[in-house]
């Protein structure tokens, strides 16, 4: 009898080690789901800046304007790309996606909501987005666009460069140019 009873014992205490083991490994998978969530989830910074540029033409040397950016958005850390509204010098666009990774800026402006935005100019930056270069041409020109608004006061009609950390024309001109030759390189890896 006593024989019996230690199997009995045993078996319980099998069953109960069984239950512990199982409810840890759930747990413990559980867990995985969270961290990975966490991990893969897009992480997306607020931001709330203004920034005072000099813009300036290609061509004609003579232009020089300085510019206010607001930016009341977030910047996707994931897909490397700011969401959100974009001001400048007082013209508000919403909807705005400025993508370095396509070089392209997109906004819908204020009263005009809907899709399709429209294309506003190429924006290029390096990998810690600590240099960028937004590039607005002539060639849709109306009373609304960008290019209006950066070009008042002026008859020349060539592509405006605005680059950020701004120093002087030439050093702004030159960070487009090395940003863009970045650009091109990593377009063409992507598709290796």
């Amino acid at each position: 009898m006593v024989q019996i009873s230690s199997a009995v014992i045993l078996t319980g205490e099998v069953k109960l080690l069984k239950k512990i083991l199982y409810s840890c490994v759930a747990i413990l998978s559980v867990v995985g789901f969270i961290i990975y969530g966490f991990i893969s989830a897009p992480k997306v910074i607020h931001v709330n800046q203004q920034i005072e540029v000099t813009a300036y033409k290609v061509e004609d040397r003579s232009f020089s304007k300085k510019v206010l950016i607001s930016l009341s958005g977030v910047f996707d850390e994931k897909s490397e790309s700011y969401l959100g509204k974009l001001t400048v010098n007082g013209k508000e666009y919403m909807n705005c996606s400025l993508d370095p990774k396509f070089a392209m800026v997109q906004c819908s402006e204020v009263g005009n909501e809907k899709p399709p935005r429209d294309h506003l100019g190429m924006v290029v930056a390096n990998e810690d987005f600590s240099k960028w270069s937004l590039k607005v041409g002539p060639s849709d020109q109306n009373e609304n666009n960008l290019y209006t608004v950066l070009n008042q006061g002026s008859t020349t009609t060539d592509d405006i460069i605005l680059s950020i950390p701004d120093t002087d024309r030439d050093s702004s001109l030159r960070a487009f140019d090395e940003l863009m030759q970045h650009h091109v390189v990593e377009l063409k890896q992507s598709f290796k």
